[in-house]
């Protein structure tokens, strides 16, 4: 029998809905004496991946995206989405919602600019306490005010899905580096030292980390939806429905307390001495029942988020394994790709494909997003989703962007390729080449400790900028260890401050996107490590980038004649090194096309 998917084409946008179910939700808010409702995509574990019942911003308007939310006035609804979202929303909303660029437009000036005064509801389980708080402080004064209430999407939303209730599972050891005895024992130290007595954890993914479980109540991120109370002596209360952890055995240990979800509020109540918070993912429910238990609370940041993000030398040695057998798939992939008449193939075609040579891989459990499998004017989408409705076939002269990754018990990757099909546009090649530079640069780069994403983002856009091109996205993102794709808190982007550590892994992946007519893209993952220091140099801790992903970058789009020696010499070894590591792992045919694919320029 053949086995499912892991990823439906099916247009989960319902648009055509929005106006009734926006009637819906004005009446709620006027029946509330409300002026307005703050509808986020975000769930009560304040995760960038959300299950099915917590899609209240898709049901809503139609959008899809991974990030947005919408602001709703009695006259007016404002859709807010990011760069890599501002073609897909036109699309996808009906007139009655208006897109609104965000950050650029702040939610508080534009409810200024809507409302002269009122009081604006939200679930305070599904903001956290930085974002309320930030809110009220740009309106105060301005006679706009807001107010928590129950959730009225859900109580609208008659056919909303039931809450997930996957198995979660005991992650090994061999995986993780550590057993999660020695991860409490860190953390406690670091509690310990701070004079706190707890810390509440609500990320699903720091829940996963800290106790060496995996699950899967969200799409291709293995994660059990749940909270933590982790306390300074090790031990830690689990809040999780109990029919998840029926297969999960005696992995957690007597120190690991079990409750239901629906008593943590309660307990929460309970706690005394200092309780550490993080205000950036914390909701704002939680705070809000500490201060009324008259409870200290000490804000500071997720103690598991650093520890998490950089990733112990077994970890590592484990995602170098997962990315050079991903490699060997990307490669059987792209030779399979190259052999197809133009004209034969769709996007899903090519989506369907690629998930097929990842799963000759058994240690591959799903893929770790939706695959972009873009062409043409959708390569122009940065996040751009096939669907039966938007599939369309490969055309001689565009390009085909392809971004996927799979999640491996060992790690999760995430590659992009831009592929030439058939002969390109001169334009198109030296935009392509432009991309390829900035890549290059952010990968040859050594730096002193203490930068930042902000300080090494720009690195990636100089040649687009000589030219009077940028892309409207971050050039890279955290990753996950058999975890989330998107992991901070590292990024490499104009808006990150948080300095870079030894272990942690980035996506490296500039673009250029033309509306209507093309988008490139090329991603590879890094690590960060330490860097031999020159005899010469006064730098007491030097960084730099170890490569992760092993795929050939498509000559075909390279124009040679831009880049600098410097680059060829890099662009020539990183093609050797494809050879070297990934030759002997693929079939016949495609080590004759890795061969052609790698030759030096």
């Amino acid at each position: 029998m053949t086995k499912a998917l892991y990823q439906s084409f099916e247009d989960q946008s319902d648009p055509d809905q929005g106006p009734e179910r926006l009637r819906l939700l004005r009446h709620e808010i006027a029946a509330r004496g409300l002026s307005g409702y703050l509808v986020p995509r975000t769930d009560v574990h304040q995760g960038e991946y959300v299950a099915a019942r917590d899609e209240r911003l898709a049901w809503l308007t139609g959008f899809t995206g991974s990030a947005g939310f919408c602001t709703v006035l009695p006259t007016c609804a404002g859709v807010f989405v990011d760069g890599r979202y501002r073609v897909q929303v036109k699309t996808q909303v009906r007139d009655v919602f208006t897109p609104v660029d965000w950050p650029e437009v702040k939610v508080p000036d534009w409810l200024r600019g809507n409302l002269t005064e009122g009081t604006i509801g939200f679930d305070p389980w599904l903001h956290t306490l930085s974002e309320i708080e930030g809110y009220s402080k740009a309106l105060d004064g301005s006679g706009i005010t807001l107010s928590p209430c129950e959730n009225l999407i859900d109580l609208i939303w008659r056919d909303q899905p039931e809450a997930p209730m996957a198995n979660a599972f005991a992650y090994e050891e061999k995986y993780a580096g550590k057993t999660h005895l020695q991860k409490r024992q860190d953390i406690a130290c670091a509690l310990k030292d701070a004079g706190q007595n707890a810390a509440v954890i609500t990320l699903p993914d720091s829940l996963a980390w800290l106790l060496n479980i995996r699950g899967g109540d969200v799409s291709h991120v293995p994660i059990a939806h749940g909270f933590v109370i982790f306390h300074s002596d090790a031990s830690a209360d689990l809040f999780m429905t109990k029919e998840k952890l029926s297969s999960i055995g005696d992995h957690l240990g007597p120190d690991i307390r079990m409750h239901t979800p629906d008593s943590f509020g309660k307990y929460l109540s309970t706690l005394t001495g200092s309780v550490r918070i993080d205000p950036d993912n914390v909701p704002m429910a939680v705070a809000s029942i500490l201060t009324n238990a008259g409870i200290a609370t000490e804000r500071a940041q997720d103690p598991t988020i650093l520890p998490k993000a950089c990733k112990n030398s077994v970890e590592l040695m484990q995602a170098r394994g997962a990315h050079l057998r991903d490699a060997a798939a990307m490669c059987e992939f792209l030779c399979w790709l190259d052999a197809q008449a133009i004209g034969t193939l769709s996007e899903i075609d090519v989506a369907v494909a690629l998930e097929g040579f990842r799963r000759a891989d058994p240690a591959l459990t799903d893929i770790s997003f939706d695959t972009i499998s873009a062409s043409g004017p959708n390569a122009a989408l940065p996040h751009y989703s096939v669907t039966k409705a938007s599939n369309r076939q490969l055309k001689e002269g565009e390009v085909m962007l392809v971004d996927s990754g799979g999640q491996y018990l060992d790690g999760t990757t995430d590659i992009t390729r831009t592929i030439a099909v058939g002969p390109q546009p001169d334009a198109v090649k030296r935009a392509f080449t432009r991309v390829l530079q900035g890549m290059i640069a952010i990968s040859k780069l050594r730096f002193p400790a203490g930068m930042a994403g902000r300080d090494l983002d720009a690195f990636a856009r100089a040649a687009l900028w000589a030219a009077g091109q940028d892309f409207n996205h971050g050039t890279g993102h955290g990753v996950g260890h058999f975890l989330s794709v998107h992991e901070g808190p590292q990024r490499l982007s104009r808006q990150s401050t948080i300095a870079f550590e030894a272990g942690m892994i980035l996506s490296n992946e500039p673009g250029f996107y033309q509306e209507n007519q093309f988008g490139i893209r090329t991603e590879n993952l890094l690590v960060v490590q330490p860097a031999a220091l020159p005899e010469e140099g006064n730098i007491k801790t030097l960084f730099e980038f170890e490569t992760l992903t092993f795929v050939p970058i498509d000559l075909r789009m390279v124009m040679a004649e831009m880049l600098s020696e410097h680059e060829k010499i890099w662009l020539n070894t990183y093609h050797q090194t494809c050879r070297d590591k990934i030759n002997h792992r693929l079939s016949a045919h495609s080590r004759v096309w890795l061969d052609q694919a790698t030759r030096p320029i």
